[in-house]
């Protein structure tokens, strides 16, 4: 293949500076600064025209110094002595197989420049997905290998079959306690490894509840509490189930009391143990009324008084009651303690969680 550019003539000086750079040395970004024609010139010297020996990888571009560039006008031909090995154009040249190639530039004058380039296929690497692996016994992985160049095909092998074994698709199974290495090789001879070591599982002997029979109301919620033994079980996943959902589901251990009833909730573990929870849900009972150890009291300021609250029936299930004040710059209350701060009323409401209210009259004296 041969590029022509026809021009100027090629003068003493311009000759003197080809030579000079013809003896560069290789480098990726070294460059020179020279004079052509009176004009200061940057070339670029990736790749010196004089004497051989280059190696290039197959499938990669690289650019020629600027020799052709910087001689515009200067009448010039390029040629390769393989353009299935080495492609030139536009001042780059391209590997393209394998081999030695020469590239000649060629001046008007008669003078020659040449590179003898040796190309050659890039190398190829391999690495895995992991390089380490813990497994138990029974499990089964699948090892992935990269490899730099696709067309590379990989074979899989291990170091000890019984204790972990390896299909061509890279699927490892673990066979047996024990250690062994998982090695892919490339077909260029490449290699890379993964070392697995294999437990035995350790087996759920027992699951546990908190309690055994509990009793809850309607709306309410109940954690089980399960746990396995022995604690370090390899495989601690649980189920849980409800022998009546109409009366109480479970979820993740967190039991809901849907209605008045009783249902046994069932945990078990992968291999089969089992315990139970007998829940008994009744209905909730509501607050129908508060009364109070008094309904007004007198205090000078500073001193204090308790309140006391009681709510009606005495079987009610929420019992909670919140205290509040009317006037905190003259009374305040917390848990029922009423304090005096400053003269003047107040009124202290005493409130269910339903809703049911009574209240004190506090009149704070100085």
């Amino acid at each position: 293949m041969k590029v022509k550019n026809f021009g100027k003539k090629l003068t003493a000086g311009v000759l003197a500076t080809v030579m000079v750079f013809g003896t560069a040395s290789l480098s990726a970004s070294a460059a020179t600064t020279t004079t052509i024609g009176g004009k200061s010139t940057i070339i670029n010297a990736d790749i010196p025209i004089n004497g051989s020996g280059a190696t290039l990888q197959v499938g990669k571009t690289y650019n020629l110094p600027t020799l052709v560039s910087s001689l515009t006008g200067i009448s010039y031909t390029v040629s390769v002595s393989n353009d299935k090995v080495l492609k030139y154009k536009d001042n780059k040249i391209t590997a393209v197989g394998t081999g030695d190639v020469t590239l000649t530039i060629k001046l008007k004058s008669g003078t020659e420049f040449k590179k003898t380039f040796h190309i050659v296929k890039p190398e190829v690497s391999i690495t895995l997905s992991q390089s380490k692996l813990s497994m138990l016994v029974g499990q089964s992985k699948i090892l992935k290998a990269i490899v730099s160049e696709s067309k590379a095909k990989v074979t899989w092998s291990s170091s000890n079959d019984k204790v972990v074994s390896v299909d061509q698709n890279g699927n490892i199974t673990a066979n047996k306690s024990g250690s062994a290495v998982v090695t892919a090789k490339s077909s260029t001879g490449k290699t890379a490894s993964c070392t697995i070591n294999v437990n035995k599982p350790v087996a759920v002997t027992k699951v546990s509840v908190s309690k055994a029979n509990v009793t809850v109301h309607v709306g309410d919620t109940y954690n089980v509490g399960a746990s396995v033994s022995p604690a370090n079980a390899t495989d601690k996943t649980l189920k849980y189930t409800s022998s009546d959902t109409s009366v109480a589901t479970v979820s993740a251990g967190k039991v809901t009391a849907k209605a008045a009833g009783t249902a046994t909730i069932t945990v078990k573990s992968s291999n089969g143990k089992t315990a139970t929870c007998k829940v008994r849900v009744i209905k909730s009972v509501a607050v129908t009324k508060i009364t109070l150890n008094k309904t007004a009291v007198s205090l000078n300021v500073g001193k204090t008084y308790q309140l006391r609250a009681t709510v009606a029936p005495t079987n009610a299930t929420d019992k909670t009651v919140k205290y509040t004040s009317s006037n905190t710059k003259v009374a305040i209350v917390s848990n029922g303690k009423i304090t005096a701060k400053a003269a003047g009323t107040a009124t202290i409401t005493v409130k269910s969680t339903n809703g049911k209210t009574v209240t004190c009259k506090v009149t704070v004296k100085k």
